[in-house]
């Protein structure tokens, strides 16, 4: 069992806020479901979307007009997005992008995620500047005619096609004792 109800000290807590401000931890709120129903603090991100939507929260007129009155996939419209504020299909996402980008930017400061990975993620993905390290390292290989090197650089690039490293694998991108140099 998790951590209990802060509120009720009775349930397990299934919503957790934390808020951070200045990159340090400030304050942890660990509720379950009825205590932050009671509390209106468990509330649903389509319903929160929608009020962000239609609140103070809005894109500017410019924003909105900056996309397509539908999206092209599954023929969402956009008003309907705004009404329901849930959208249709991921190319909702493509369709919508700068109503979505100054969403974002006026919630969180940035459309950008700039937060932790989720623990089960952690050591699995690999950013595109460890993809461009790793061309890097082959190209070198091959010019230091380090072919074995090189093919196993080659072959680990090819599998990377997916975005993920896996866990077992150490600096470099080659797993722990495949180096042999």
């Amino acid at each position: 069992m998790g951590k209990l109800c802060q509120y009720c000290g009775k349930r397990e807590a299934k919503i957790h806020f934390t808020e951070v401000k200045d990159d340090k931890k400030k304050t942890e709120i660990h509720l379950c479901e009825p205590c932050a129903h009671e509390k209106n603090m468990g509330v649903a991100f389509p319903s929160l979307l929608q009020h962000i939507v239609k609140g103070g929260i809005a894109p500017s007129k410019a924003e909105a007009d900056a996309v397509p009155s539908s999206c092209p996939h599954c023929g969402l419209a956009y008003v309907d997005f705004k009404a329901k504020g849930r959208l249709g299909c991921p190319a909702c996402y493509e369709a919508f992008q700068p109503v979505l980008v100054a969403l974002l930017e006026k919630v969180h400061g940035s459309a950008v995620h700039s937060g932790r990975t989720p623990a089960r993620l952690k050591g699995v993905l690999i950013t595109d500047e460890e993809m461009e390290g790793l061309e890097r390292e082959l190209s070198e290989a091959v010019q230091a005619e380090e072919y074995e090197r090189a093919a196993r650089l080659r072959d680990r690039i090819r599998s990377l096609g997916s975005g993920t490293v896996p866990e077992e694998s150490g600096p470099g991108g080659e797993s722990e004792g495949d180096l042999g140099d």
